[in-house]
């Protein structure tokens, strides 16, 4: 490190900051000395990527880079606080990505190669999707190989099905080949065989989970939804059950009485945690069009931890005449663009033909890996490319702010979800839950 230089920057940042130049100058030396490199170069990022004046904060960036070029950890933990290449970003400006793209592809050309190098590609395949570089995130994500974090395919896996590239790939976990024609076609074969569609004016909840999560969380989604009074059909694909749960259903079936809750049951043989969770959440839509055939309804899938503030068949009219209906957090990866807490599917060829393609997709990639967010990124790939396959026949639509906002609104969503707001402690969600529970003496 040029301590001299190193310093500067120091007294850059403190005058820039407003923090007391001399006791920064004695922690962020000792933390240097001591040889905690990337403690070091976190702490200075984050307290750069606090200034208020861009061109300020632009120098200073420069000016630690200067203190040691070649050091690739040193531009990852800026590109990670100046430019976030990963998740949970909204409606960025487009100069934050081609901010993070440039500090990257300095490292890139300037520092020394280490282990590290496979996450600069996996980041810059992140930053480039996003600047709608597609081809250029595809590189950069085969040149990811190796990198630690296996998040990076689907960063790749992005790249590739924006170019429409949907074949299966040697280096890519996410296989698009579902999604080819040939494939999507025998799809729309098997709509064209259904019954006819026609209005029905029912809906189906459509909810999946393993025993520990029927028995933390569905007592609440199914009394919420007999407190409300709602109509709509209630359908839980419960994996690995087990006697509680079986008590469980009796004691809400003598709480709700007549309101139509059905249940399917499903072994699975435990694999770990990083397969049986991707499967527990994606069952749902492996069997949701069969239950639209089987209750001749709507589907409403939706995750246990959600809690209605209105009767979801009331939620769902906010739809209007769309074939799905689902969130649309712009500026997200596409693997949570499309969030799978609250999705509508219309009773019609095309919501049907959606929900085929959905359990197509999810079918394929299991048989290669279990990612967790694949049936997000199932149902983003399927809803835009049944889009394509069938043109002005089908209509999708998002969730106005009031349904499911990307952030905490000034007013309780119409959905609360534990995956948003949090399943524990003080939110709107955990709030519900407990009321509900006291009300019913559970």
């Amino acid at each position: 490190m040029d301590q001299q230089k190193f310093r500067q920057v120091i007294g850059g940042i403190a005058a820039a900051c407003a923090i007391d130049h001399a006791a920064l100058d004695r922690e962020l030396c000792a933390i240097e000395a001591a040889g905690d490199r990337q403690r070091l170069y976190d702490i200075m990022a984050l307290l750069i990527s606090r200034i208020a004046d861009g061109a300020e904060k632009e120098r200073l960036a420069d000016a630690l880079i200067g203190c040691r070029p070649d050091d690739e950890a040193l531009y990852l933990a800026l590109a990670h606080r100046l430019a976030y290449a990963g998740m949970g970003v909204l409606e960025r400006d487009p100069a934050i990505p081609r901010q993070g793209i440039a500090l990257l592809g300095r490292a890139l050309d300037r520092a020394a190669p280490s282990p590290l190098r496979p996450q600069i590609h996996a980041n810059l395949s992140f930053l480039f999707n996003e600047a709608g570089r597609p081809d250029l995130a595809e590189a950069h994500g085969r040149a990811a190989a190796g990198c630690p974090n296996a998040i990076f395919h689907l960063w790749l896996g992005e790249a590739l099905f924006r170019q429409g590239k949907y074949a299966s790939d040697g280096l890519c976990v996410i296989d698009l080949s579902s999604l080819s024609f040939r494939r999507a076609t025998q799809a729309v074969g098997k709509a064209d065989a259904a019954p006819p569609f026609a209005p029905a004016g029912r809906h189906v909840v459509l909810v999946s989970v393993d025993g520990a999560y029927f028995k933390r969380y569905a007592a609440a989604q199914i009394l919420n939804l007999h407190a409300l009074g709602s109509a709509v059909a209630v359908h839980y694909h419960i994996v690995n059950g087990d006697a509680e749960v079986a008590q469980l259903i009796e004691r809400l079936r003598g709480i709700v009485g007549a309101m139509p809750v059905t249940f399917s049951h499903e072994r699975w043989a435990l694999r770990g945690e990083a397969i049986d969770k991707p499967y527990y959440a994606s069952s749902r839509f492996l069997i949701a069009a069969e239950a639209m055939l089987l209750h001749k309804a709507d589907v409403i899938v939706c995750d246990a931890d959600v809690l209605f503030r209105e009767k979801p068949e009331d939620i769902v009219r906010l739809a209007g005449a769309a074939d799905v209906a689902h969130t649309d957090y712009r500026g997200e990866p596409l693997c949570s663009r499309y969030n799978a807490s609250f999705v509508y599917f219309r009773y019609s060829r095309s919501g049907y033909l959606t929900l085929l393609m959905i359990a197509d997709f999810l079918r394929t990639n299991f048989a290669r890996c279990y990612i967790w967010m694949i049936d997000q990124v199932a149902l983003f790939t399927c809803v835009e490319r049944a889009a394509q396959l069938l043109g002005s026949e089908m209509t999708h639509a998002a969730w106005p702010d009031s349904v499911l906002p990307p952030r905490a609104p000034d007013v309780l969503p119409l959905v609360l979800t534990g995956a948003l707001a949090g399943k524990h402690g003080n939110s709107p969600y955990s709030a519900k839950r407990d009321e509900i529970l006291r009300a019913y003496g559970l």
